[in-house]
């Protein structure tokens, strides 16, 4: 199946029937489902939430979709894309009326109205942004992203995790899909166990794999302005977990 789409269609909003059975099959990928996928994500649901339902695909299988399926891994991006431009707008909107806000109390309090801001100039662009994203996504770690000659430092990265929602939300989704990305590697390796391989090269293969993923895994931090809370997905398993996790600050 090339998973090209013959023409534009009304999304049925009903869960496709999808073949959830074992066994090789080339894919199980369809338009009914990829458009439904699509939908929900305009709708701010996250792939989690979407990828819940026992008749949805995997997360994992979603993410193999967007690689191997060029026309929906297209779309996939253009509607991540979307949700981070609008995300970015609502921001600028909410940090508008804080601002009238301070200023209207600053005015009842018979003080001067601030108009300026102190410090640098952000070095934040929507392009720069998707470029450390992606790189997260397809693996590299954050260490290895800043040493990347043209790429920003952690301090500047850290600061655009506080002041800007949008790729907030980005990096969040892109450690996610790194970590996708690690559990597929593991699934090669075990499939190279049918031709013939050493199952010695293999478990240390897989061993390397899962020891790369845990370095990665989100580390606890004390609650700190500005930081997502961690959903109950992002957290360590402490029945006493209050904290935010940082996705991958290595």
């Amino acid at each position: 199946m090339s998973g090209a789409r013959d023409e534009p269609s009304v999304v049925d909003e009903r869960i496709p029937p999808m073949d959830h059975g074992a066994g090789h099959k080339d894919t199980a990928f369809t338009w009914a489902m990829g458009d439904l996928i699509l939908l929900r994500m305009g709708r701010r649901e996250t792939m989690k939430a979407i990828t819940a339902d026992p008749r949805m695909p995997a997360y994992c299988t979603v993410f193999r979709w967007v690689k191997m399926i060029p026309e929906f891994g297209d779309a996939y991006r253009d509607m991540r894309l979307i949700i981070s431009k609008l995300a970015r707008w609502e921001a600028v909107e909410r940090r508008a009326l804080i601002a009238e806000a301070h200023a209207a109390a600053r005015v009842a309090a018979g003080k001067r109205v601030r108009h300026w801001v102190a410090g640098s100039r952000s070095t934040y662009t929507p392009r720069m942004a998707w470029a450390v994203c992606d790189a997260i996504s397809d693996g590299a770690s954050l260490s290895e992203v800043v040493r990347t000659p043209g790429m920003p430092s952690f301090k500047a990265i850290h600061g655009w995790m506080k002041r800007q929602p949008a790729f907030q939300a980005m990096y969040v989704e892109a450690c996610r899909q790194r970590a996708v990305g690690f559990e597929i590697d593991v699934e090669r390796i075990v499939d190279l166990a049918m031709t013939g391989a050493r199952l010695s090269d293999l478990n240390r293969a897989i061993a390397e794999v899962e020891g790369r993923a845990g370095r990665l895994t989100p580390k606890l931090y004390r609650p700190t302005p500005g930081v997502v809370e961690a959903g109950p997905d992002e957290r360590c398993g402490r029945a006493d977990h209050r904290g935010a996790c940082w996705p991958g600050w290595q």
